[in-house]
């Protein structure tokens, strides 16, 4: 039973600083220009990462393809040595690789500006509005507890997530708090869930 939605970890794409693509539009055009298209790091297969990597390529009309590692860090060490193109993942592992421009951050793939890397555009913004990818949080009790008790648990919860100082901390860790409750949170569920089904079905992402 749904409670309350917590919180965003958005996702962007980044690309080594010194690749001769620096805008989104070079980027799409380089892979078109390339034979077997992009190369991606992704943190893990069926992750949302790679989830929001194959709804990209898609959506761009580009061939490519997600190099799967354990977490994101490998990802960034592949890109930072150039044996990949890009990543398409939370920020957090490369913004300091970011801050001393080693990598380029081309878009956010939020709905809007992220105040995680306020400075990064959307795709949306870019061209591409169905590119929104975030990893998500949320609280779930299970199926039979009573509702004064998931009430009261979400009263607490959204309470603490207005909290600014657990807004900041959580900004910190590349998270954006976005409180709602279960009712919301409920059609949230169910919508990504649909449109996660088709990306698995068009990519034809196997399970393990």
């Amino acid at each position: 039973k749904p409670v309350a939605m917590a919180m965003f970890a958005p996702l962007f794409l980044i690309v080594n600083a010194q690749a001769p693509y620096k805008t989104l539009k070079e980027f799409i055009a380089y892979g078109k220009s390339q034979p077997n298209g992009l190369t991606f790091g992704s943190p893990a297969a069926g992750s949302q990462p790679h989830l929001a990597i194959e709804l990209f390529l898609r959506s761009a009309g580009v061939k490519g393809v997600a190099a799967q590692f354990r977490g994101d860090a490998p990802s960034y060490t592949e890109l930072l040595a150039g044996r990949i193109d890009a990543t398409l993942t939370a920020i957090s592992t490369a913004l300091p690789y970011v801050e001393t421009g080693k990598l380029r951050v081309l878009g956010a793939a939020s709905a809007e500006r992220s105040a995680v890397y306020p400075n990064a555009p959307t795709l949306r913004e870019q061209g591409y509005p169905d590119v929104v990818a975030t990893g998500w949080y949320g609280f779930l009790a299970p199926g039979g507890t009573p509702q004064p008790i998931v009430d009261r648990f979400q009263t607490e919860l959204l309470a603490i997530l207005t909290d600014p100082e657990i807004k900041k901390k959580l900004l910190v860790q590349g998270l954006e708090v976005h409180g709602t409750d279960g009712a919301a949170f409920g059609k949230f569920i169910d919508d990504e869930a649909a449109k996660w089904s088709k990306v698995i079905k068009d990519a034809d992402i196997k399970g393990g």
